[in-house]
């Protein structure tokens, strides 16, 4: 993305031009990459996807709604997941083709605070996990209590980060099935000894709900709960397709920027990012999207980026203690950021962590709802 100079970023703020249509800059800073589907979910601000009236009428009645085909949109991942009476055959993220795991596994190490989140919400129990502050904090706010302090449950480390692991002590636990991120050098760090020490491992990337229905029937019928699965699924994805078509027609596409704060450094999630499929599914234009499809989850912003972007909207997503009162204490007084007119229209909000930060898992729904009522005060999304 191409940088404002300082001498015209100057120029243009003596002149109180409005924000132009330039891009923000800035080196790609990769997380956990995505890959998103091909399609997209029918939303209003993308009329020529969208049938008209007469078209649905003169469509054969075998032919699914717009609605519906929002939620077969978010169930077609979970769909090809393939159970048995003793088996659950998918494919992961790492690459490697169709996998076929055996069900009701006795030890399972997940070794990533989300996964362990969705696979209790699953109906598992965690014999070997991940502990340390943040890991904690999300057991906390997601399972309502903190499972390495469970009996039977053994931290085999205290970070996130499979470089920072002790494969021995991983495996000294005798799991008989490993689940971790393909982020953080977690699956690169234990899928070789696991594998040949005859353990199977599975690697994961999410950031839609579109995986975690995936993920959710997976962990369901793994840990011999088909019932959750059956219970929970049609009804989150039916109120996701809900809330999509229920945005507002024939208005233009809000502009938005989806800030984050990491280690002091601004920047901006693109649309591979979880926050990023919400408001591109709500039909918003994520600014930070405008130079090229994205394939990693953020990239570093500067104030002139913004400047050049003019957002009409800007996002802080909540990570650790960062909240809008930290965003205003770094830049509350740069008078760039308060040129923005988002900033002068009190149009930067804040996206709860355990929501858009956090894997939102089971509510999924509420995150949508919230985006939807913030991108569209008027409209109703009940």
């Amino acid at each position: 993305m191409k940088k404002t100079t300082a001498a015209l970023l100057a120029a243009a703020m003596l002149l109180s031009l409005g924000g132009c249509g330039g891009q923000a800059s800035g080196r790609s800073q990769t997380s956990e990459p995505h890959s998103q589907s091909e399609s997209q979910p029918l939303s209003s601000p993308q009329p020529s996807e969208t049938p008209s009236s007469s078209e649905v009428s003169s469509s054969s009645a075998a032919e699914p709604q717009p609605n519906q085909q929002n939620v077969d949109y978010y169930m077609s991942k979970a769909n090809e997941v393939t159970v048995t009476d003793t088996h659950v055959t998918f494919t992961d993220d790492s690459g490697r083709g169709e996998i076929s795991i055996e069900k009701n596994p006795k030890k399972a190490a997940v070794l990533y605070g989300s996964l362990a989140c969705l696979w209790y919400e699953a109906g598992g129990t965690v014999q070997s996990a991940i502990g340390g502050k943040s890991a904690v904090s999300l057991y906390e706010e997601q399972i309502g209590h903190d499972i390495t302090k469970d009996e039977g449950v053994v931290v085999v480390s205290e970070s996130l980060s499979g470089s920072n692991w002790d494969v021995e002590t991983i495996l000294a636990e005798q799991p008989d099935l490993i689940v971790c991120s393909m982020g953080m050098k977690g699956f690169a760090t234990i899928s070789g000894p696991a594998e040949a020490a005859n353990i199977p491992v599975i690697g994961i990337n999410y950031d839609s709900v579109q995986d975690y229905l995936k993920w959710f029937k997976v962990f369901c019928h793994l840990n011999g709960k088909p019932e959750l699965w059956d219970s929970v699924a049609g009804k989150t994805a039916q109120e996701i397709a809900d809330i999509v078509s229920s945005v507002p027609k024939g208005q233009e596409a809000p502009r938005a920027v989806i800030l984050v704060i990491s280690s002091n450094t601004l920047k901006a999630y693109t649309g591979a990012s979880q926050p990023g499929v919400i408001l591109k599914e709500l039909g918003g234009v994520n600014l930070a999207d405008e130079d090229s499809i994205q394939t990693a989850s953020s990239i570093e912003i500067s104030m002139e980026d913004l400047y050049a972007l003019a957002p009409d909207m800007i996002f802080l997503s909540e990570f650790g203690e960062t909240t809008l009162a930290t965003l205003e204490e770094l830049y509350g007084n740069d008078p760039v950021w308060k040129s923005l007119d988002a900033v002068k229209e009190k149009k930067v909000y804040a996206l709860e962590r355990p929501l858009f930060h956090n894997k939102a898992n089971r509510n999924y729904g509420k995150a949508y709802r919230v985006m939807a009522q913030l991108l569209y005060p008027d409209g109703k999304f009940e």
